[in-house]
């Protein structure tokens, strides 16, 4: 039944116009980057897709690690997240998840992949409110994507309470970090970009003083459905160690900082 669905909503989709805007990206990160525009339902649906020239390990929060050829931040409007999962869960009980399976499937298709070559996060921020900022320092280069919104969902770990087993509505509120780097990253140095991105994410948040949606003058340390992307390189250095100690670590960190405060003054209109 959900393969199914996925395939009657590509058919909906691939009627669709689709408009493609192409950003810049540093050559030594051996990607290209582009926002992938339709619309549905009277809303539009806007990805970004980075597509690599090579298979390389990727650390998904959404996916675990793969060997994958490509990563997706896809946006679409409050509106559409809640009625696609509310239509979707009446028949599956899975709600949104069909909907971000169907789009990973169109996008696949579209490049000439299958879809287990991507990985996909989810946000209802506008594409078009994108940061993207690059940090290099002698043999590293490192370029951090981040959309991000932080009215109605911010929150502070280990204070505000979770109910939920499974995520449930739209990703109303939601900070979205994509990392590429020409380093080769070894799986324990993805894993430990994670923390730095986290890191540098809860700075920038503590420096714009975002505070906690549920606890009143609590300081919010993230969203509660945030997600990460970190993409290993094959030209670079080998690395073991993304730290904040190591040079990477620090350059992840800067990148990643300096672009969730551009995205959330985008999509927020929050500054320092």
């Amino acid at each position: 039944m959900t393969r199914l669905l996925i395939a009657i909503g590509l058919l909906l989709i691939s009627a669709l116009p689709l408009q493609a805007a192409v950003l810049t990206l540093p050559g030594e990160l051996g990607a290209t980057a582009q926002i992938l525009t339709t619309e549905r339902d009277g809303h539009q649906e806007k990805s970004l897709v980075v597509q690599l020239n090579q298979r390389r390990h990727i650390l998904s929060t959404s996916d675990g690690i793969i060997n994958g050829l490509g990563v997706i931040n896809h946006g679409a409007a409050p509106q559409l997240w809640k009625k696609l999962a509310q239509d979707l869960a009446t028949r599956l009980q899975c709600g949104g998840k069909v909907y971000e399976q169907q789009r990973k499937q169109m996008i696949a298709e579209r490049l000439g992949l299958t879809s287990a070559d991507l990985t996909l996060v989810g946000t209802a921020a506008d594409m078009d409110n994108l940061a993207v900022v690059t940090r290099q320092f002698g043999p590293f280069t490192v370029t951090a994507l981040v959309t991000g919104g932080v009215k109605n969902n911010a929150l502070r770990a280990g204070v505000d309470e979770g109910t939920n087993i499974e995520p449930q509505g739209s990703p109303a509120g939601t900070i979205n970090i994509i990392v590429l780097t020409n380093a080769r990253l070894t799986d324990g140095a993805l894993a430990r970009a994670v923390v730095t991105i986290t890191e540098a994410k809860t700075a920038a948040l503590e420096d714009l003083k975002v505070s906690s949606s549920y606890t009143k003058g609590a300081q919010a340390t993230g969203t509660g459905t945030d997600s990460v992307i970190v993409v290993s390189g094959t030209t670079g250095p080998k690395v073991t160690y993304t730290g904040g100690h190591s040079r990477i670590g620090d350059l992840i960190a800067r990148a990643v900082h300096q672009a969730v405060l551009e995205a959330l003054e985008k999509q927020n209109g929050l500054t320092l």
